[in-house]
């Protein structure tokens, strides 16, 4: 299989054939093994003991995780080297999905192996690495990465954790509180972010948990992930070796950033397994529940929900896996150019810091949204904490806080697509004034090829984009250098940004999924997406051009915005009813079986 080389963000002006994407449905039969032993792992160690894990059974989770890691899948991004199975990006986004069903474990799994393990692997001396990952790998050792502060949240580099060395020069002596830090109850080892002496950056370190002058305080009683440890952390006088310095001087504010691209891709896929989850129970009690003598999933009403669950959460699958595999075709592409792995991974994961943020902002808020309307079909029985429900519903609102908030990731999205502009790395200031001259001519009719189902969806694709470009483009031309302050509208962007990509990759997996299956409940998906998507584009950027346009000039944008927005009426209600329908007919909505 081949794939179209691309750069983060380009996909706004550049167009994508859907043999050259990757999808769910494309992974091989090894990977779908990997995926099935994870599978039965959970459902035979650790979902049977949501409960215990919830009530923070002492050494429980501690001891899931260590059987993870006797399964290899604490090891997945990590070389054979030091014990891990070194696969693919994609590959270990499939096991987050899978692991994502668990709420708390999977905060706990996903700590450990990402921000409390990565930083090691891709920064990390040779000594470091020899001495700490093969245990990370294994289990044997836990980690917990510290950044947050209670003066730091999204300000990471506002900490005041110091760091100073010592009269022999042989350590550092490490002051300050971290908070909010997950797995910090059982782990060994510590990612530790302070500022050494008067640094404008923040560094690293690697601090064991046996180092004297340690301490914390007791388990946060939280609103959800009640079974994950979060503890705050005190730091006083510890005497950290100076060869536990993880990178550079000055070097942490960009290993935590890097870092984080991770975590928020990775988030993104994380919450899939409990979206299905979700939607597999609704199916199962909606057919069970009886009202007025009929299942109330015979009502359009519940039907509406259901299908509306679904397309998100295909949309959702579909971006992930999209931006997991655009991701490790760069990788392969600088490993080609010299580059070492990890160096190529870690440039590959910022050249993809957008999709990145797109799939942490979807995908919380996608789960948000199936949790909630979990809750609200189950009814009563959704307020119980007897019913799945309402843990799947506490446990979901943290995806939006945590690896960045929704409203920080959006900024993070205009802020990085206008740094790109201005150097010329992504051509869209010249892209939108194409559009705007397009405008000024005549209108065409629409042309596309009747007898390709899909050919309707990508001429729409196409003009969504001329709508972003001119909203994009107006906004940084009004503003120039003082568009950083228009927070409110940038978010508005940000906002058809993500629907436009999360649009454009499911028609481009319901094509690509149509070529081999011609099942027409694609097609409704698709259907399904564009209204959805297109009503959503069009009123961020109306809300946008209203926020700072008046007059004529309003009028102008506003006239452009529903020329490139404008699509032909389609009957909702029973396209959702179909979709409904079908998997209702199917009794779920799981992995690899949607058709």
């Amino acid at each position: 299989m081949s794939f179209e080389s691309v750069i983060g963000g380009e996909f706004l002006i550049k167009e994508s054939n859907p043999e050259n994407i990757f999808i769910l449905e494309d992974f091989n039969e090894e990977q779908r093994m990997m995926a099935d032993a994870c599978q039965d792992f959970l459902e035979k160690e650790v979902i049977p003991k949501t409960k215990e894990i919830d009530n923070n059974e002492p050494g429980l989770m501690a001891s899931l995780i260590k059987k993870s890691g006797d399964l290899g899948l604490l090891g997945l991004s990590i070389s054979e080297e030091y014990d891990g199975m070194n696969m693919s990006f994609n590959t270990s986004m499939l096991i987050a999905d899978i692991i994502g069903i668990t709420g708390s474990f999977s905060t706990a799994y996903g700590a450990h192996t990402g921000i409390a393990t990565l930083p090691l692997n891709y920064y990390g001396t040779d000594k470091q690495k020899a001495k700490y990952l093969p245990g990370l790998v294994s289990g044997d050792i836990m980690g917990a990465y510290c950044l947050t502060e209670p003066d730091s949240g999204s300000d990471a580099n506002a900490a005041k954790s110091r760091a100073v060395l010592s009269k022999d020069k042989k350590s550092f002596i490490i002051n300050g509180q971290k908070i909010w830090i997950t797995n910090a109850g059982f782990a060994d080892l510590l990612t530790v972010f302070a500022k050494i002496d008067n640094d404008k950056y923040l560094s690293a370190f690697l601090i064991e948990k046996n180092f004297p002058g340690i301490t914390m305080n007791e388990e946060e009683n939280k609103l959800g992930i009640k079974g994950s440890s979060t503890r705050q952390i005190f730091f006083n006088d510890v005497i950290v070796p100076i060869e536990n310095l993880l990178g550079k001087r000055e070097e942490g504010f960009k290993i935590a950033l890097n870092i984080l691209n991770i975590g928020r891709i990775k988030l993104g896929a994380g919450v899939l397994g409990g979206c299905r989850a979700v939607i597999s129970s609704v199916i199962q009690y909606s057919t069970e529940r009886i009202q007025f003598g009929v299942p109330i999933n015979t009502f359009g009403a519940i039907k509406n929900k259901i299908a509306q669950m679904i397309v998100k959460t295909f949309a959702c699958e579909a971006i992930s896996y999209r931006s997991g595999q655009e991701i490790e075709n760069k990788v392969v592409e600088f490993e080609k150019d010299g580059l070492k792995t990890n160096k190529a991974k870690l440039k590959a994961l910022e050249l993809f810091s957008i999709e990145c943020a797109i799939c942490k902002i979807y995908g919380s808020e996608i789960i948000d949204y199936v949790a909630d309307e979990g809750v609200q079909i189950y009814g009563g029985m959704g307020f119980s904490e007897e019913a799945p429900m309402a843990r799947a519903y506490r446990d979901a609102r943290i995806s939006r806080i945590y690896e960045g908030t929704s409203e920080i990731n959006r900024l993070l999205i205009l802020g990085i697509l206008l740094k790109r502009s201005v150097k010329n790395e992504i051509d869209l200031f010249n892209e939108s004034k194409k559009v705007l001259n397009e405008l000024m001519s005549v209108p065409t009719f629409e042309d596309y090829d009747v007898n390709n189902n899909f050919s309707k969806y990508y001429n729409h694709v196409k003009k969504l984009k001329k709508g972003i470009l001119i909203i994009f483009g107006k906004t940084a031309l009004h503003f120039e250098n003082k568009i950083s302050e228009e927070q409110e509208i940038l978010m508005n962007i940000a906002d058809m940004i993500i629907e436009l990509y999360a649009f454009e990759s499911l028609i481009l997996r319901t094509n690509k999924l149509y070529l081999k299956q011609p099942n027409p409940i694609l097609l409704e998906l698709a259907q399904a997406s564009m209204y959805e998507s297109t009503n959503k584009i069009y009123s961020s950027g109306f809300e946008a051009s209203c926020n700072y346009l008046e007059g004529e000039e309003l009028n102008f944008i506003l006239s452009a915005l529903k020329r490139y927005t404008n699509y032909s009426p389609i009957n909702l209600k029973n396209c959702r009813r179909k979709i409904a329908d079908h998997f209702i007919k199917k009794g779920n909505y799981k992995l690899f079986n949607l058709l």
